[in-house]
């Protein structure tokens, strides 16, 4: 990609930038020689998600440390509205690509995107088909994950009752609901005669858990998933699994709430049977250290669908991130060399992966190797996710 000077326009983008987007953050580099932009937009809980948002900002910023931008822009925002004022703003600015995150804007995305036919854009577990050509795409299966992830709440739960909730707009949310109760029932087939059995929680009627008709789907708002996370922990639900934004961060937010009131001394790592069964959760998103509460993670492997949609993005060593050869040389889109228009993230290429975290499930019925057995089984076709 050939450069040329051009600092002192990109200065002016930055100044610009910060008076302009309201929460945003541009970085530049030393005096690269072309304005080369990377700008994301990410609703509703931001770059602070631990999840599919903080995943794309980190490896924007390491593509923009090896020369692929010059600089880079991030804004959250809270609404459809405030996505296509992002985007316009941005627009503006002369955005080499422009990525947006999550289900929330992926209607504001097309539409702008098909005003815009010379630019180039990126939508990243959007779960939209319908997106015209200057929009690539970046999803991931979560029927398989989500699957494992019920059984393995069953296996870390110590009440026996476990639960699994999806915000509004959440691709594939009815799937993953039933896939999610599929493992549940596979582990009770499984379990040993003399452990009890576990049920898949369903809350009752009223309350944000069911302000749109699920009761298993709720607002996306961080508000939404502590109210969901009081209502289930009080229902003697020990283990959930959130699929979402906000609404994810706001039961994490909540469980760590929790287990910190209930551990008022110190923790116990043998644990006490005596005591109270500290709240459970399987994330989706990073790599659960963040939080103590998290016993497994889904992560979508953001970096190896990077890396299969664009070549020169930076490479890694690591072989669960390297991109496989594409099968057809790259195209020419918008000055980037594009191998793949749409990245869908398996249980077998990679592109998602389950792993039981460090501390309780580690030390529960062989967790680590239980989640690879059941992947195992899904890849041969002898477990269907969705039926168990």
């Amino acid at each position: 990609m050939s450069l040329r000077a051009r600092s002192t326009s990109i200065a002016a983008f930055a100044a610009v930038g910060t008076l302009v987007l309201t929460g945003c953050s541009v970085t530049a580099p030393e005096a690269l020689e072309e304005e080369r932009l990377g700008c994301l937009v990410s609703a509703p809980a931001g770059f602070d998600d631990h999840s599919a948002g903080a995943l794309t900002l980190e490896e924007t910023e390491l593509a923009r440390a090896a020369g692929v931008f010059s600089g880079t822009s991030s804004q959250r925002v809270s609404s459809g509205s405030a996505t296509s004022a992002a985007l316009d703003r941005m627009n503006k600015h002369d955005c080499a690509l422009t990525t947006v995150i999550g289900p929330g804007g992926a209607d504001e995305l097309a539409d702008f995107a098909a005003n815009h036919p010379d630019d180039l854009f990126l939508g990243v577990s959007s779960g939209s088909v319908d997106l015209p050509k200057n929009v690539l795409s970046m999803d991931f299966d979560l029927v398989p994950p989500a699957f494992i992830a019920g059984y393995t709440a069953a296996t870390a739960s110590e009440t026996g009752k476990v639960g699994a909730v999806v915000s509004h707009g959440f691709p594939q949310s009815d799937r993953i609901l039933t896939a999610f109760d599929a493992g549940v029932d596979l582990y009770n087939k499984e379990k040993d005669e003399d452990q009890p059995k576990a049920q898949s929680y369903r809350p009752s009627s009223g309350g944000a858990a069911s302000a749109k008709g699920s009761p298993r789907s709720i607002d996306d708002t961080r508000g939404a998933g502590q109210e969901y996370f009081e209502r289930s922990f009080d229902a003697d639900v020990d283990v959930l699994v959130p699929f979402g934004s906000a609404a994810a961060m706001g039961v994490v937010t909540a469980a760590d709430e929790k287990r910190m009131k209930l551990n008022t001394v110190t923790e116990d790592p043998d644990g006490d049977e005596d005591g109270p069964s500290l709240p459970k959760v399987v994330w989706y998103g990073t790599a659960g250290g963040f939080s103590k509460t998290i016993v497994a993670s889904v992560e979508p492997n953001i970096r190896r669908g990077l890396r299969a949609m664009f070549p020169d993005w930076p490479q890694s060593k690591n072989p669960d991130e390297v991109a496989p050869a594409p099968k057809t040389g790259p195209e020419e889109i918008g000055g980037f060399r594009v191998a793949d228009r749409h990245y869908w993230g398996t249980l077998d290429n990679g592109g998602v992966r389950i792993v039981a975290e460090d501390g309780f499930l580690s030390r529960v019925s062989d967790a680590g190797r239980g989640i690879t057995d059941l992947r195992e089984r899904i890849k041969s076709g002898e477990i269907d996710p969705e039926k168990g």
